[in-house]
C-alpha cells in the first residue's frame, strides 16, 4: 500500500518538484502551500511522513512541527530548508524533527530519508511495563563509571535531575534508572514539557476530570499514569512559570488536582526531570523559579556530549546496526576503517541521535553486502575533521613514517599496524578527505605486503571483499612496483 507523505512549501516550483518526484517513485503526496493550511490538513487525514519548509511566510516549519508533535501518533517529520546550519538542524531535532535536510534535495535523498524515518516510526505512547536490556551503550573508560553512579542513584527515591545537550541520551539514561531501581515493576511514563502547547500542559500533566469544562469526558493524567512507577519530564527548562509552581507543589506536597477535580490526589512516583538549558542561568535570569530548581536538583546528572568521548563512536556504529538488523530483519553494511575514523573525528552537534541517524541511513542506501566507504558519508562528516587534525597535531610531529613490512604470507597478525605519516607543518589546506584516503592506502599497502601480495589474505585482514580490495587498489592507484616482487597480480594468490 502506498504511503501518505505530505509536502508543504511556499515555493511552488519545488513543492511541485518534490511531490511528482516521490509520486514517480511510490508515494501518495498531497502537497500545500502554506504552514496554516497544512495544521488545518494534519487534523483531518493522517500521514506516514511530512516534508516540511523551514522558512515560510505567517506559519513557519517549526510552527507546524510543533503542531505536529501533539498529535497521536506524531508523524515522522523531515525538515528542508535552503538555510542549513548547524543552529538550525539542532533547533530542529530539539522539536522532534526526525530528519533535516538541505535545499535542494534529490529525490533519491528524500526518499531515503522517508524510509528511514518510517521506519523508526515511535509506537503509541504507552506508558511501559518492561525494559530488560539496558540501552546505554560506550567504551568501557566512560560507561563503567557512569554505570557506577547510576546504580547508587536508582538504589533510592530521590529526584533526579539530568542535564546534556539535545541527542545525547538524557531519556535513556533516565530508563535505565528506572529499569535499575525498586520501581521497575511500575510503569515509565515520559512527558517532553517542550513538545505540548503551553495551553495543553496541564492538562496532560495533571489530567481533568469528567465535566470539567464542555464536552470533557475525563482524562488521566501523566502524573497518574506513573503511579507506583517513574515519571520522566524531559526539557523541563520549558515550562511556564505558572506550571512551575505547580510543579514545585506537586515535589513538595506529593499530592495533584486534576483539572475540575473534586480534591487533590496522591502522587507515588518517583520524579526524573532532564534539560538542555542551564538552570542556573535561567534562574538568574528569573526565567526558572530558584526554590523549583533547587527542589529538582537533589540528584544531579550531567550526561557529557559524543564530542568529549569519541572513543564511544565506533562502539555505537556496531550498537546502532544491530538495532537496524533487528527492525528490518536482516544485515545492515558495515563501515570501512576510513569511514569510521571520520565519523569519530566528527564534532556530532546532534550527538549520539544524529550519529544514529546517519548509521540508519547509510543502512536504507546500501545493501547488507556492501561497505559504507568514506564517499558515502555526508559532506560535513567527511570535511569536518580537519581543523580538529591539525589542531591535536604536536608541535613537532614524531610520529613514525610508514616502514616496508616482510611480505611472507605466514604467519598472519590478528591485525594490521596503523602507520599514519606525520603532516607537513606547511600543508594546512589537505583536507581530512585527502588525509582519510592516505591513511586507508597505506592500510592496503601494509596489508598486501604482509600477506606477500596475497590479495585473498590481505582481504580477510582488512575486513573486506576481495573484489572491494581489488577495486581500492585500482582507485587509490596501488601499483606493482610498491609491493617489491610478489605485486598485486594473480601469481601471488593461493592456488
Amino acid at each position: 500500500m502506498p504511503q501518505d507523505v505530505l509536502v508543504i512549501d511556499d515555493d511552488d516550483q519545488v513543492r511541485k518538484f518534490i511531490a511528482r518526484g516521490l509520486s514517480r517513485v511510490g508515494f501518495e503526496c498531497v502537497a500545500i502551500e502554506s504552514g496554516s493550511g497544512a495544521m488545518s490538513l494534519l487534523q483531518e487525514r493522517r500521514f506516514d511522513a511530512v516534508i516540511c519548509d523551514l522558512h515560510m511566510p505567517e506559519v513557519d516549519g517549526l510552527d507546524v512541527l510543533r503542531f505536529a508533535g501533539t498529535l497521536t501518533p506524531p508523524p515522522p517529520f523531515i525538515m528542508l530548508t535552503g538555510y542549513g546550519s548547524v543552529a538550525t538542524a539542532v533547533e530542529a531535532m530539539k522539536h522532534g524533527a526526525a530528519d533535516f535536510l538541505e535545499k535542494p534535495a534529490s529525490i533519491e535523498e528524500l526518499r531515503a530519508s522517508i524510509d528511514s524515518v518510517i521506519s523508526r516510526r515511535a509506537l503509541p505512547r504507552t506508558p511501559s511495563r518492561v525494559e530488560p536490556v539496558s540501552q546505554l551503550v560506550g567504551s568501557e573508560r566512560w560507561l563503567t563509571p557512569f554505570l557506577s553512579k547510576l546504580k547508587r542513584i536508582a538504589a533510592t527515591d530521590s529526584i533526579v535531575l539530568i542535564d546534556g545537550e539535545t541527542g545525547t541520551g538524557k531519556s535513556a539514561v533516565a530508563k535505565e534508572i528506572w529499569r535499575c531501581s525498586h520501581r521497575a515493576r511500575g510503569p515509565f511514563v515520559e512527558l517532553n514539557c517542550a513538545a505540548v502547547p503551553d495551553t495543553l500542559l496541564e492538562n496532560e500533566l495533571f489530567g481533568h476530570a469528567k465535566g470539567a469544562f464542555t464536552g470533557a469526558t475525563g482524562h488521566v493524567g501523566r502524573v497518574e499514569q506513573a503511579h507506583g512507577g517513574t515519571l520522566f519530564l524531559d526539557e523541563v527548562g520549558e515550562l511556564k512559570q505558572e506550571l512551575q509552581a505547580k510543579l514545585l507543589h506537586l515535589l513538595q506536597e506529593r499530592t495533584f488536582s486534576p483539572i475540575g477535580g473534586s480534591g487533590p490526589k496522591q502522587a507515588d512516583v518517583r520524579f526524573i526531570a532532564a534539560t538542555n538549558r542551564d538552570l542556573e542561568v535561567e534562574v538568574e535570569a528569573g526565567r526558572f523559579r530558584r526554590d523549583l530548581f533547587y527542589r529538582l536538583n537533589v540528584v544531579g546528572l550531567t550526561i557529557p556530549p559524543l564530542r568529549q568521548r569519541l572513543d564511544d563512536v565506533p562502539v555505537l556504529i556496531q550498537f546502532f546496526r544491530k538495532s537496524v538488523e533487528a527492525r528490518v530483519g536482516g544485515p545492515t553494511p558495515a563501515f570501512s576503517d576510513a569511514a569510521v575514523a571520520a565519523l569519530s573525528h566528527y564534532d556530532w552537534p546532534g550527538n549520539v541521535r544524529e550519529l544514529g541517524n546517519v548509521v540508519e541511513r547509510m543502512a536504507v542506501m546500501h545493501s547488507g553486502e556492501e561497505m559504507v566507504e568514506l564517499d558515502d558519508l555526508p559532506e560535513r562528516i567527511r570535511a569536518a575533521g580537519h581543523r580538529t587534525s591539525l589542531s591535536s597535531q604536536p608541535s613537532h610531529p614524531s610520529l613514525p613514517s610508514p616502514v616496508a613490512l616482510p611480505r611472507s604470507a605466514t604467519p598472519l597478525p590478528q591485525s594490521l599496524p596503523l602507520a599514519v605519516q606525520p603532516h607537513d607543518p606547511q600543508d594546512a589546506g589537505v583536507s581530512l578527505s585527502d588525509d582519510l584516503r592516505r591513511y586507508e592506502r597505506e592500510r592496503i599497502v601494509i596489508a598486501l605486503r604482509t600477506s606477500g601480495g596475497n590479495k585473498s589474505q590481505a582481504a580477510r585482514l582488512l575486513n573486506m571483499k576481495r573484489t572491494t580490495l581489488l577495486a581500492k587498489c585500482d582507485k587509490l592507484g596501488i601499483r606493482d612496483g610498491e609491493l617489491g616482487s610478489a605485486g598485486v597480480g594473480d601469481e601471488a594468490e593461493e592456488a
